[in-house]
C-alpha cells in the first residue's frame, strides 16, 4: 500500500485573498496531481470576510475547480463532512490569534488533523500559513510581536511576511533569546511546500523574496537549507 504524502503550503503573503497571484495560486493547485479538485477555503482569521470570500470565487474560478467556503465564525455544524471531501483546503489571513482559538473552542484541532493525515493538502497564507506550526511570532495578540503556541503538524516556528525587516529581525531575535525554537520565515510573494512534515520546495513570484532557516546563530536561505538537509 502506498504512504499518504502529507503535504502544507505556507504562504508569507499575497495569493488571491490579497491580489491576484497566477504563480503562487498555481503553485498550490498544482500539488494536486487530479482533475475536478475539490478546493475549500476558510476565511476563519478575517472573521469570514466577505470580500475575501467573493475575491476567493472571482480569482479561482478559471482553473475549472469544484469551489467553496466554511464561514466558522457563523456555524461548525456540518464542518467535519465539509472538509473530508475536499482535496486542498487554503485558511485566509487576518487574525492568528481570534482563528486558532475559535477552532480550539469548538475542538476542530482533530478535523484538521485527520483530513492532514488521509492526504488532503492544507495550505494558507499569513495567519493561514503559520498555524500549522508548534510556534508563531505574531501581532495577533497586540502590544508587538509575541510568541502563540500552533497547532503542532510542522515542528518550529514561523513568521509570515518576513520582508517586513522589523518582523524578521523580531524573529531572530526571539529565536537567539529562547522564546520560541528554531524556525522558518517567509517573505510575502513566497510560497514553502512541506512534505511529512518538513520543507521541500520555495516557490517565489516577485524577485528578491526569499524564505529563511533561522536558528540561534544563523540566518540562511531556505533553499539552502533543504538542499543540505538531501546531502
Amino acid at each position: 500500500m502506498k504512504k499518504i504524502e502529507k503535504k502544507i503550503i505556507s504562504i508569507g503573503g499575497g495569493g488571491f485573498t490579497h491580489r491576484s497571484d497566477k504563480i503562487l495560486d498555481k503553485f498550490v493547485i498544482d500539488q494536486k496531481n487530479k482533475r475536478n479538485i475539490k478546493f475549500g477555503f476558510l476565511p476563519t482569521a478575517s472573521k469570514d470576510n466577505h470580500n475575501k470570500i467573493k475575491s476567493f470565487y472571482k480569482e479561482l474560478k478559471k482553473y475549472n475547480l469544484e469551489l467553496s467556503h466554511f464561514e466558522l465564525c457563523s456555524k461548525v455544524e456540518g464542518f467535519s463532512d465539509w472538509i473530508k471531501e475536499k482535496d486542498i483546503i487554503y485558511v485566509g489571513g487576518g487574525n492568528t490569534y481570534f482563528m486558532l482559538n475559535l477552532w480550539k473552542k469548538h475542538k476542530l484541532y482533530k478535523n484538521f488533523k485527520d483530513a492532514y493525515n488521509a492526504g488532503i493538502i492544507l495550505s494558507g497564507v499569513s495567519a493561514g500559513a503559520v498555524c500549522w506550526f508548534d510556534w508563531i511570532l505574531t501581532d495577533s495578540l497586540g502590544n508587538g510581536y509575541k510568541p502563540l503556541k500552533g497547532m503542532n503538524f510542522i515542528s518550529g516556528s514561523c513568521t509570515p511576511h518576513a520582508s517586513k525587516k522589523n518582523r524578521l529581525k523580531e524573529f531572530e531575535t526571539s529565536i537567539k533569546n529562547k522564546k520560541i525554537p528554531s524556525g522558518i520565515a517567509i517573505d510575502d510573494e513566497v510560497a514553502v511546500l512541506f512534505i511529512n512534515g518538513k520543507a521541500n520546495s520555495v516557490c517565489t513570484s516577485k524577485k528578491n523574496r526569499s524564505a529563511y532557516f533561522i536558528n540561534k546563530n544563523n540566518r540562511i536561505l531556505l533553499d539552502d537549507h533543504i538542499k543540505k538537509s538531501y546531502e
